[in-house]
């Protein structure tokens, strides 16, 4: 048998301002707070009724100003940036959906569904619904939740307690790491009880554990080391590496101008799509130049609208009709490219060529797909998303995308493409391709390359009708043409290791450097650290908010 919770202690006043801190953090995270005061009730800081209170009342309010929010402000305040972290509008599609369907029933079942609440109440309050039937929702599901969790996280904490005697010195450590013990099950392992619960847990796994899918800064922390190896230590001149392209500013590091680039690339031709810059400006403003060049290049739907600056396909959009159009250009008002649509298969193609060298050299070629579904004709377009093996990795991207579409039944045999955009982390597959490298498409890059004076190293992203036109250099439409930062993106391949990503994109470092160091010696000069670093966030500062 266990001990009975301790009883409380303390003054009313710590007890009234322990309970004030349980409901004011149940606006930061309920069931950390939760449980918190389950742990407290057990070490006899506080009464089981008094912790119960504390948290009910605090997830109570917090259930009404969700509402509030929804019911006075709704669609407009999704568009802010900062309310992506409070709630995404596509949860609130999804709720609104749900709502429909079950009611106020719902709103209670959503109590014991975290990560789930948020954005049913939001979507409640948006739909202006009863105010006092909701209500009367919040007390049920507050009052149903809250003692249950409660009285499990004291019940825990009490036969931690029943060890205190004889192991004193780790009772706090072992209620924390019961608190933690308990948030994990709630938030991990609740969702086991459900398949889309479990496709999304398995996606998560799979982007933990496999290295392609890792943020940047996680995957090139031994390629930054390994960078200030060369600049301070090897080299002795960090900045060296800025050199690498002298036509860009910073060599591409950061804050290249697409319009820019096309403007270097002038003299390749018809292997650059038809494109026109949009100046910065009023939506009105940028919508009309949008119009004009539309007239002027002889363009019909689907077109290309991306930001003038930009990483990692940030912003770039397939316009399919004018409206589209509209939307896009309200987002931002930064300069921004409109590019013909070019259709075929597309690839990354990396270039180097070191100064003084006759013909330059592909480096590395990349298999550009995109994930597709198949309809059945029973199940709806966002089950087959959690269905599909690679799809569940990149959930959030594609029911993002798909967000007007998930209800839909596809025919038996339709096939959805899933992404539209050659970028990895926007949901494109990448396949090592070289293989593809031959003599021609060496001639052909090369020739290209050379039409922009001062351009040595950096990645071609192309277009091709097909394989065949790739190995023959010939049908080249060139989408984009990325400087030093870009990488040998075949090291996405599954097949890759992280070790052989890193000793790839170290050597793409060390070639950087040693094509600086041949500029350098030309009587070029690297810029001074304190001007680096300044234009650096004023660029990071530009394309805040592009996704």
């Amino acid at each position: 048998m266990g001990a009975d919770p301790v009883p409380a202690a303390g003054t009313w006043t710590d007890r009234l301002l322990l309970m004030l801190g349980i409901a004011v953090g149940t606006l930061a995270s309920e069931d950390l707070s939760t449980i918190g005061a389950g742990l407290l009730a057990a070490s006899g800081k506080l009464e089981y009724w008094e912790a119960v209170v504390a948290a009910c009342s605090g997830i109570f309010v917090g259930d009404l100003i969700i509402f509030g929010l929804g019911y006075y402000f709704g669609r407009p305040l999704l568009r802010h940036r900062w309310a992506r972290w409070f709630v995404s509008e596509r949860a609130v599609n999804h709720a609104q959906t749900l709502f429909h369907r079950h009611g106020i029933w719902i709103i209670i079942a959503t109590r014991f569904i975290p990560g789930t609440r948020s954005a049913t109440y939001f979507a409640g309050g948006a739909l202006h619904a009863p105010f006092v039937r909701f209500v009367g929702a919040f007390a049920i599901a507050a009052a149903l939740w809250t003692p249950f969790l409660v009285g499990l996280s004291c019940l825990v904490g009490s036969r931690l307690l029943e060890l205190y005697e004889h192991y004193e010195g780790l009772a706090l450590p072992a209620l924390l790491a019961a608190g933690l013990l308990l948030y994990i099950i709630f938030h991990y392992g609740i969702p086991l009880f459900t398949w889309k619960g479990r496709r999304r847990l398995k996606g998560k796994w799979i982007r933990a554990m496999r290295w392609e899918y890792w943020p940047w800064w996680q995957v090139n922390w031994l390629v930054f080391l390994y960078a200030l190896y060369l600049g301070f230590l090897r080299y002795r001149r960090p900045l060296l590496f800025t050199l690498c392209n002298p036509c860009m500013p910073h060599g591409g590091f950061l804050g290249e101008s697409k319009s820019d680039i096309l403007k270097g690339l002038a003299g390749a031709g018809e292997a650059v799509p038809r494109w026109a810059s949009l100046p910065p400006g009023t939506a009105e403003e940028r919508l009309a130049a949008f119009d004009r060049a539309m007239d002027r290049l002889g363009l019909a739907y689907p077109v290309v609208l991306k930001p003038d600056e930009g990483q990692r396909g940030a912003g770039i959009a397939i316009i399919k009709a004018r409206d589209e159009a509209v939307d896009w250009l309200k987002q931002s008002s930064l300069k921004a490219i409109l590019m013909e649509f070019v259709g075929g298969r597309e690839y990354g193609v990396f270039y180097v060529r070191h100064p003084g060298e006759a013909t330059g050299r592909i480096t590395s070629v990349t298999i550009k797909e995109q994930v597709t579904v198949t309809g059945n004709g029973r199940d709806d377009l966002e089950t087959l998303i959690f269905k599909h093996p690679r799809a569940i990795v990149l959930l959030s991207t594609f029911l993002n995308r798909f967000e007007d579409q998930l209800d839909r039944i596809p025919k038996e045999g339709e096939i959805i493409p899933l992404g539209e955009l050659g970028t990895h982390s926007r949901g494109a597959v990448f396949r090592d391709g070289r293989h593809l490298i031959t003599r021609e498409l060496t001639g052909a890059v090369d020739a290209l390359a050379r039409t922009w004076e001062g351009f040595f190293f950096g990645r071609f992203d192309f277009k091709v009708p097909d394989e065949d036109a790739l190995r023959a250099g010939r049908f080249l439409k060139i989408l984009e043409l990325n400087g030093l930062t870009s990488e040998e993106t075949h090291i996405y391949d599954a097949r890759h290791s992280l070790f052989y990503a890193w000793g790839t994109l170290c050597r793409q470092w060390r070639t950087a450097f040693e094509i600086g160091e041949a500029n350098a010696a030309t009587g070029l000069h690297p810029p001074a650290i304190r001007r680096f670093v300044s234009d650096f966030f004023k660029a990071l500062r530009r394309q805040r908010g592009l996704k």
